[in-house]
């Protein structure tokens, strides 16, 4: 029976799966060999300086969707509270309603956090300006746009911690309820 042969992006999306499970540390190649289903020899043929590659072609990948399913509802021509929900239920899609973990997350914490530090807090603030910029057009002061963006995104990535911590949903999908008040205040009924 042939053996299926993966392309680049296949094996990237199921390197992010692990990442995604273990960590970056917990992710060995071991694990990494085993997630693609592809030797140690072949995962160096798609990355040549192994897991340090395999942890930037993933970010990228995240990047790439979030761009094309996630960023770009927030720069539609709808009311900002209209785009914060599209934006809120493309997060329900990612994150399967709560219950898998943010990639920046688990990319954060030891060696991973070393590594990609500069990168994801820039992605962290690119996100925090767009959320500011929908607020400041549905009228927030452009100070308390940028305060209420910030605590925006930390109510996205606490309420994933706390929703895998306690096994359950109902925190993340509180907050996607409430996103675009989190954001907007009393303009999100306006």
């Amino acid at each position: 029976m042939p053996v299926a042969i993966l392309t680049r992006d296949e094996v990237v999306e199921r390197i992010l799966a692990a990442f995604r499970r273990y960590g970056y540390e917990g992710s060995s190649l071991s694990r990494l060999s085993e997630a693609t289903g592809l030797g140690r020899s072949s995962l160096y043929h798609y990355f040549p300086n192994g897991k340090e590659d395999m942890a930037s072609a993933a970010m990228a990948a995240v990047g790439a969707w979030f761009s094309q399913h996630v960023l770009s509802t927030l720069n539609s021509p709808e009311a900002a509270a209209i785009r914060l929900q599209h934006f809120a239920g493309k997060l329900m899609e990612y994150y399967s309603s709560g219950m898998a973990p943010c990639l920046m997350d688990v990319f954060t914490i030891g060696e991973a956090g070393s590594l990609f530090q500069q990168h994801l807090g820039g992605r962290m603030r690119a996100l925090m300006t767009l959320l500011a910029e929908v607020a400041e057009e549905a009228g927030v002061d452009k100070v308390e746009a940028a305060i209420r963006a910030e605590n925006a995104v930390v109510a996205i990535q606490g309420s994933l911690i706390v929703s895998r911590a306690l096994d359950s949903n109902g925190p993340f999908l509180r907050m996607i309820e409430n996103f675009p008040a989190i954001l907007l205040g009393s303009q999100a009924s306006e």
